[in-house]
């Protein structure tokens, strides 16, 4: 489950009402419930793969929502990644080349126009040629504040206008230079200008096309025999809702289904005895995102703050909720993000009492009561309870306030909480960028409350700005160090993806799994 991405930039202020409508968040849950489905679903798959056959994917659960303009999350995106195509694409080295685009983009030299040439001959599921309008038609749907989408908080307050000047070019205007656009573009699924409003399908130029789809039960997929690039080994696939992850084990080994997602840590040491079956354990954009109102005692003294970074428990997170299978944290952006540095060591693996409680001295405190809110997902609840347990140690009390997904989120967008931790799966909007995970810690973000440092906000800045990666990069490297020292933003690990597969169908590229993508075209019965 993805939460709203709080990012806006350095020039003028949104209100925040603006902003919240902008990123759906006052209209609760239809972004929120979208990523996280619904449905009482049943479970056996769809049977062994056959060569030049079908694939069914066991997943936890299948949204009612299947546009991908809609949401950023992966319980949809891995349904429609073979439908719909951005302009561009990751090549074997994750770096962004064009699919769409017929080339790169042309910035005008105050980086203020972005123009993009669409490549000729390519053609939706329908017969129709893409062409600029459908474009111009998805940005304006993820621009538009009405619409509630995830995607919207990419874009707001840096995309002006998108045209398109002729059937073939769009021309993007934008507010102020915002060089991280290539990578949304990345990213951005291109949709037909006729279904960027439907909820329950999609249509676009990929390899696949949608095909049946059984509500909050089973969707497949159809081999797209007029795809302009590399045609696909299947026939179709057919993604599968399996809620129980011991059901899901069960068909991933009876060969019921061939791949297997969310798979639960404590079960990687069972599924990697068996020979028929290879786990991927791999890190992505899969992040824990703690947030503060750091405008209001307690957590308005740094040294408090502080205090609970230094008390944590990273390791028993570590090792007793996810089993062995996260990196031990120590700022917001993990190892696959550009800015991460593995370096930083500010915190240690377990909790340093001794600190905590000469820090909590020091803001002439003798001990702390507060309250965390956590989503409802079991793995965040048994997160916060590990972390209670540390806590304790330096005198630190921890009241877990637990709620699903959709009440989590008001309050989380209000600040009508104290300290926050959710989930966050930044992969398909963010990409290797830490877009996703540094926004709200600019002071002119409506959801930041109180966090305010002027060279976080000025590195921001320039961070959105560049064109060049490895700048990018850099200045995020410097944010992540300030606000990891400011303790404002302290995930306990980063957690891995874990997908689990067949060994009779050829391997998933853990490459493409590192930004979430579990790219099955070139899949094919071994």
């Amino acid at each position: 489950m993805s939460a709203a991405n709080p990012n806006v930039p350095s020039g003028p202020v949104l209100s925040r009402r603006r902003f919240l409508v902008a990123a759906g968040v006052l209209t609760a849950g239809a972004g929120a419930l979208a990523a996280c489905g619904g449905g009482d679903t049943g479970g056996s798959g769809g049977g062994a793969v056959k060569k030049n056959g079908t694939l069914t994917f066991g997943v936890t659960s299948i949204s009612d929502y299947l546009n991908p303009l809609s949401t950023t999350s992966s319980r949809v995106h891995w349904i429609t990644e073979s439908v719909v195509e951005p302009l561009y694409t990751y090549d074997a080295s994750l770096r962004s080349v064009p699919l769409l685009a017929d080339g790169e983009p042309e910035i005008s030299a105050d980086g203020l126009t972005w123009t993009i040439k669409l490549k000729k001959g390519v053609t939706f599921h329908n017969g129709d040629p893409l062409t600029a309008a459908d474009v111009a038609a998805t940005f304006g749907f993820v621009t538009d504040p009405k619409s509630t989408s995830d995607w919207t908080t990419y874009f707001v307050g840096y995309v002006k206008k998108v045209t398109a000047t002729d059937d073939h070019t769009v021309k993007i205007k934008l507010t102020t230079p915002f060089g991280v656009l290539r990578s949304h573009l990345t990213n951005l699924p291109i949709v037909h200008r006729d279904f960027v409003t439907k909820t329950d399908t999609t249509m676009g130029t990929g390899p696949f096309t949608m095909g049946a789809v059984k509500q909050g039960q089973q969707v497949a997929l159809a081999r797209f025999d007029g795809y302009h690039g590399a045609k696909p080994a299947l026939t179709g696939i057919t993604f599968q809702a399996v809620p129980d992850s011991a059901t899901r084990m069960v068909n991933l080994r009876e060969d019921k289904i061939q791949i297997m997602t969310d798979v639960p840590p404590e079960s990687i040491g069972l599924l990697k005895k068996a020979a028929d079956v290879r786990v991927h354990e791999v890190a992505a954009p899969k992040d824990l995102v703690t947030y503060f109102v750091a405008n209001k005692k307690p957590f308005d003294d740094v040294r408090v703050r502080q205090a609970l970074a230094y008390a944590m428990d990273r390791k028993g997170v570590r090792d007793i909720v996810y089993g062995g299978s996260a990196d031990i944290a120590q700022g917001p952006i993990g190892p696959v993000a550009e800015g991460h540095d593995p370096s930083l060591k500010l915190y240690g693996e377990g909790p340093d009492v001794a600190k905590a409680k000469a820090l909590l001295a020091q803001a002439g405190l003798s001990s702390l009561d507060f309250t965390l809110m956590v989503t409802s997902d079991p793995v965040l609840k048994n997160v916060g309870q590990v972390l209670a347990q540390g806590w304790k140690q330096a005198g630190i009390n921890c009241t877990l306030e637990t709620l699903d997904i959709s009440p989590w989120v008001k309050k989380w967008a209000t600040g009508e909480y104290q300290m926050a931790m959710t989930g966050f799966d930044g992969g398909f909007g963010g990409g290797k960028t830490a877009f996703t995970l540094l926004g709200a810690l600019s002071s002119r973000n409506p959801l930041n409350f109180g966090y305010k440092n002027p060279e976080v906000d000025e590195l921001l800045g320039k961070a959105w700005a560049t064109t060049d990666a490895a700048e990018r990069a850099a200045i995020c490297k410097q944010i992540n160090a300030l606000v990891a020292r400011d303790a404002i933003s302290i995930p306990p690990v980063y957690p891995k993806l874990i997908v689990a597969q067949r060994t009779e169908i050829s391997a998933l590229d853990d490459t493409q799994l590192s930004v979430s993508r579990i790219n099955v075209a070139p899949v094919r019965a071994a």
